[in-house]
């Protein structure tokens, strides 16, 4: 007996699908998958060396479950590193180590008391679009309404309250992806401000997803910075190591935020998971204040804005058109071409899939916000998970970009 409807699938599950069935016609690794989250690099070395020797440890605490703890230092470590804020001199928030920032995405709903009383028009969240799609996914799993906060493109994507959907009743949560995925744009302090005030003049919860945001390489200014001084605004920021620190497996990372609201996320995680991989979870406040951390972390920074500087002209080459400005580590944002190979394009997965087709190159579709009321922004998306500081894979991907032809 199935109870799940088959389309729900995320994005990704559907490119899996399309890439496998790729493969199996062409070739194992015969697709240039360029539309991959996960770094091609490992964790630095002085890390992956502390972790051993936590490992190795013959001591029980480090190897039991950890439940919602973390060693002492480990908020203070990770959240320095992401903003400049120490947690230990601002006592009245609280935090909450996470063994995956975007799986917590998925819990907020539930943490917020999803369905309390079938009442949709009081129980419904806002996420931006175009952005990560977790909480979409889960509000449908939960019968919950979701609505779409449009940021476009012709505005750079930034943030603004005045295009919010108006309902009767507000929101509550809001979830905001600043600066990440798929739109690289950082947010201010002044936009912040004014999400702020209206979270609090309007009783709702501001969260948002800010995974790798130590990667930006712009002028971003964190929730974390701001929110902190608004003792009446209930919000949360999130964080990850995955990419920071290319470790992917071990799906550290943390949050950041006002009391009432972790321990509730608290309360609904400790039902779900016994935390992560302790020798993991000591290592990395260990690492971070190792004197080596500092220029280990620094070369993957360069190695991300290296491999920017390479796609970036070599998509424009081929007359692909930004969306927006690369602000942050590895994701870029392309408009959707109108033709590929002088064939009518209309949306960006008709597009990604006549790409896997014609050249075995994969992207990432976004749907974005609705221009009027029949049209929806189209956005490809690429990350620089790639090797493109590799001549052979540069190479091999611009021999594909030469065989297809687009126009806007």
């Amino acid at each position: 007996m199935k109870y799940l409807p088959e389309s729900w699938e995320n994005l990704f599950q559907k490119i899996k699908k399309i890439v496998r069935n790729y493969e199996e016609k062409n070739g194992v690794w015969s697709s240039i998958n360029i539309a991959v989250w996960e770094p091609d690099m490992n964790p630095p070395a002085t890390l992956r060396e502390i972790t051993a020797k936590n490992v190795l440890k013959d001591e029980n605490w480090v190897h039991t479950y950890w439940d919602n703890g973390a060693p002492e230092d480990y908020i203070e470590e990770v959240v320095k590193h992401h903003t400049w804020i120490s947690p230990n001199a601002n006592p009245h928030l609280k935090w909450l180590a996470l063994p995956w920032e975007k799986a917590m995405l998925g819990l907020l709903p539930i943490a917020c008391w999803a369905n309390l009383d079938w009442d949709f028009a009081n129980t419904w969240y806002v996420k931006n679009a175009p952005a990560y799609d977790v909480l979409w996914t889960w509000a449908e799993y939960l019968w919950e309404e979701a609505y779409i906060w449009p940021i476009y493109s012709q505005d750079d994507f930034k943030l603004k309250v005045a295009n919010l959907p108006k309902k009767a009743k507000p929101p509550r949560m809001i979830l905001t992806v600043k600066p990440w995925n798929p739109c690289p744009v950082w947010a201010t302090r002044e936009d912040w401000e004014e999400v702020i005030d209206y979270c609090i003049k309007n009783n709702i919860r501001l969260v948002n997803d800010a995974a790798y945001s130590w990667l930006v390489h712009g002028n971003h200014v964190s929730l974390s910075e701001v929110a902190k001084d608004y003792k009446d605004l209930d919000w949360m920021e999130l964080f990850s190591l995955s990419k920071t620190m290319n470790a992917c497996w071990w799906r550290l990372g943390c949050a950041f935020w006002s009391a009432d609201f972790i321990d509730e996320l608290t309360k609904i995680k400790w039902n779900a998971d016994s935390w992560a991989f302790g020798p993991a979870l000591v290592s990395i406040p260990e690492y971070l204040k190792n004197e080596n951390s500092t220029w280990e972390l620094s070369q993957i920074k360069k190695t991300y804005e290296k491999r920017l500087s390479i796609l970036v002209p070599m998509l424009e080459e081929v007359w692909f058109k930004k969306a927006c400005p690369t602000d942050a580590g590895f994701f870029t944002l392309w408009m959707l071409p109108k033709t590929l190979n002088w064939v009518e394009i209309k949306s960006s997965e008709e597009f990604n899939n006549a790409m896997i087709e014609a050249i075995g190159l994969v992207w990432i579709p976004f749907t974005g916000s609705k221009l009027d009321s029949w049209e929806n922004e189209q956005f490809i998306r690429y990350s620089v998970c790639a090797p493109f500081e590799n001549p052979e894979f540069t190479k091999r991907v611009s021999e594909a970009l030469s065989k297809i032809s687009i126009d806007y």
